[in-house]
């Protein structure tokens, strides 16, 4: 005997954040080359390797949500990279959160004495539930007439998801780049 069973509503979607981060935190080839896929079509930097220093789920962080970053990354030049999954939206208390996280990734780098020329830079890669007027936002410490801080070790790039509503608008699913499609598929849950 058979059963026939529907499928659709019981998939876990893939802007769900524990599967987001199981699917990046693996030590697997697919792995590997996502997190290296999603760096380099945000941040445009061509990572050779990258460790995850947070690969484990733990099931007491599961339902309590604590401060915990989805996949923290570190490359061959010791470059912190932070990719996170942020579906509840983005109000102050998000971004003062996604503020802290980048925050304590320069400060868990030193220990009591160690140099400050030490410190690699940090790299936020923030997928949000919102919109904006464009794809993706990039933020790192300016002055007033937009120069880059001398030595800045912040960067954060917030992918508005939403926005790809918009975007489906204007072109067709066969006419997205590779960054819209990716949301595409964290929004919509099916391949492009």
């Amino acid at each position: 005997m058979s059963e026939v069973i529907n499928y659709q509503n019981d998939l876990v979607k893939f802007n769900n954040d524990l599967f987001f981060k199981y699917l990046l935190s693996r030590d697997t080839a697919e792995s590997k080359m996502l997190r290296k896929y999603i760096v380099k079509l945000v941040t445009n930097i061509d990572c050779k390797k990258m460790i995850v220093k947070n690969p484990e789920i733990n099931q007491n962080t599961v339902l309590a949500k604590n401060i915990i970053l989805d996949i923290c990354a570190v490359d061959e030049t010791g470059r912190v990279i932070d990719i996170e999954m942020q579906m509840a939206g983005n109000n102050n208390s998000e971004s003062a959160r996604f503020q802290f996280y980048g925050a304590r990734l320069l400060v868990e780098q030193l220990d009591a004495g160690e140099k400050y020329n030490m410190l690699r830079p940090v790299y936020q890669i923030i997928f949000i539930n919102d919109d904006d007027d464009c794809l993706i936002r990039d933020y790192a410490y300016r002055d007033s007439n937009g120069r880059m801080e001398k030595g800045n070790l912040n960067y954060r790039y917030f992918i508005k998801m939403k926005h790809i509503e918009k975007i489906l608008k204007e072109k067709e699913v066969k006419e997205l780049n590779d960054l819209e499609r990716l949301c595409y598929l964290f929004i919509k849950n099916e391949y492009t």
